[in-house]
């Protein structure tokens, strides 16, 4: 099944030039197996915040389903 991935924040940078990317990801796939898949390990990026699927927040374990947007945040910082 195909699902768009967007990066979000300082998170972009992973991505190039791309503002979003289309992936080909098995039935049942959550959002940490996409996240791998697209080459990012999640776990290992200091910055890491969260993730949505078509503008609802998740948890990294959701599954997807076909034609899903997943969003990846930076987390946010200030003062």
């Amino acid at each position: 099944m195909k699902v768009t991935i967007t990066l979000r924040g300082t998170l972009r940078k992973y991505f190039g030039e791309d503002k979003e990317r289309v992936y080909d990801v098995p039935e049942g796939c959550t959002c940490d197996e996409a996240l791998k898949i697209a080459g990012l390990d999640y776990k290992k990026i200091k910055n890491f915040g969260f993730v949505s699927i078509n503008n609802k927040r998740v948890m990294i374990y959701d599954k997807l389903q076909e034609g899903d947007l997943l969003k990846a945040f930076s987390k946010v910082s200030g003062g």
